[in-house]
């Protein structure tokens, strides 16, 4: 996987510490495997990654691993919940329509914007990286969500409820349409 498109830009640390470690862990293959990937390779982004798995046979996205600041983000702990639990259906028709496009296109995404609720935001990073399964399968995707606040102040900037993305800027490595 070519992440030259997002390293070339500057990056949070650990969007570019994850997308570093995903592209080593990929080797000569189109995408890394999940089990290579060491979240300690990722310190910095250790409690805002999360791990989303698709559910092929009734097409739902399960969180197997949700970091404790995407916790606060969300307002809830997404570890072990399906996207369905999340309630609010705007939220999880946007979040199944991104994790479909990163699967399908087998490609990561990259969007810098923000969180917004309707009293305050954050701006965030986001790095989505789509990985293959111990069959091959692609059915994972490596999720980091970096708020531009300090973690330890995290529960004062972000809002309540589900938060609508204002993106900025958007990179993938998917091949442009002809």
């Amino acid at each position: 996987m070519d992440f030259e498109p997002l390293l070339s830009k500057q990056v949070h640390p650990a969007i570019a510490a994850a997308a570093r470690h995903c592209h080593e862990i990929s080797a000569n293959r189109e995408m890394p495997r999940r089990q290579d990937f060491r979240p300690s390779q990722v310190r910095d982004g250790m409690g805002y990654l999360f791990l989303v798995t698709l559910l092929a046979d009734e097409h739902e996205y399960y969180f197997p691993l949700g970091g404790e600041h995407i916790a606060v983000l969300f307002g809830h702990d997404l570890a072990n919940m399906r996207l369905s639990q999340l309630g609010e259906e705007t939220l999880i028709a946007r979040m199944r329509r991104t994790y479909d496009f990163v699967l399908s296109k087998r490609t990561f995404q990259y969007i810098r914007g923000r969180y917004a609720w309707p009293d305050r935001a954050v701006d965030i990073e986001r790095l989505l990286v789509p990985m293959t399964g111990k069959d091959g399968g692609v059915n994972t995707i490596l999720g980091l969500v970096v708020p531009n606040v300090p973690s330890d102040m995290l529960v004062v900037y972000a809002g309540v409820g589900a938060a609508t993305l204002e993106i900025d800027e958007e990179i993938s490595g998917a091949l442009p349409v002809s």
